[in-house]
């Protein structure tokens, strides 16, 4: 009995697969209420389907609208926007069989992608002081930043770290030392003796003017002082 129903199963589900691919449309044909009609071209739409006696009715995408495959729609697909919001520019206008095709913005990088669309772009990486470019950023890869080493330098926009100035080996003098991100300052030798003066000249005059006042403050307090303790002429 099990055998028999088995038989039964297998012999309805053959049947069934029989009628399927009686019905099965060619590859160049769409289904639609049991008849089989022939496809629209890419870039055009089903304005109507086709009937026992007339074939499928097809017309243009309207401005704006693309198929880029043979189907049987009754519409087109709306046209991509290029949002420069989210680091996009049109690379290839719309056309009735091919969607727009968008591509980063100048310094920007695609971060995703749909075949050969670029659907969202991200800013490429600053590289800060003390970093240099270690790659270019690209329309599809990122910039990519490297530290400076020891006794180089770089703002953030180089390519490769600068050398700290050696003022010595110029015969000057180092005012203010090299970092990572900026270089050595130097100064002439004379330039420098001269700056000194210029910052410690005034303090000294200062300083000489004010014991100056104190000096003399001192002697005419201990004058008067001398003259308070002489004794009175008695009279005669």
């Amino acid at each position: 009995m099990l055998l028999y129903d088995s038989f039964i199963t297998w012999l309805a589900l053959l049947k069934l697969i029989a009628i399927m691919l009686c019905r099965a449309c060619d590859r160049a044909e769409y289904e639609i209420s049991g008849e089989c009609c022939p496809l629209c071209s890419a870039g055009q739409h089903v304005y109507k389907h086709c009937s026992g006696d007339s074939s499928t009715t097809c017309v243009q995408c309207s401005q704006s609208t693309y198929i880029d495959f043979p189907n049987g729609l009754i519409s087109c697909f709306s046209c991509t926007l290029c949002d420069e919001g989210i680091g996009l520019r049109t690379k290839q206008e719309c056309q009735s069989s091919a969607d727009t095709l968008c591509e980063p913005l100048l310094g920007y990088y695609c971060i995703e992608t749909h075949g050969k669309n670029c659907r969202k772009a991200r800013q490429h990486s600053t590289c800060l002081p003390g970093q240099y470019i270690n790659e270019t950023g690209t329309a599809f890869t990122d910039t990519v930043c490297k530290d400076c080493s020891k006794g180089s330098y770089s703002d953030g926009s180089f390519t490769v770290c600068k050398p700290h100035r050696k003022c010595e080996s110029e015969g000057r003098i180092t005012t203010t030392p090299g970092t990572k991100s900026s270089d050595s300052e130097c100064t002439d030798k004379r330039s420098h003796f001269l700056s000194l003066v210029a910052i410690f000249l005034p303090a000294l005059l200062m300083l000489g003017l004010a014991l100056w006042v104190l000096y003399l403050s001192k002697k005419r307090i201990h004058r008067q002082e001398n003259e308070i303790d002489l004794p009175s002429t008695p009279a005669q």
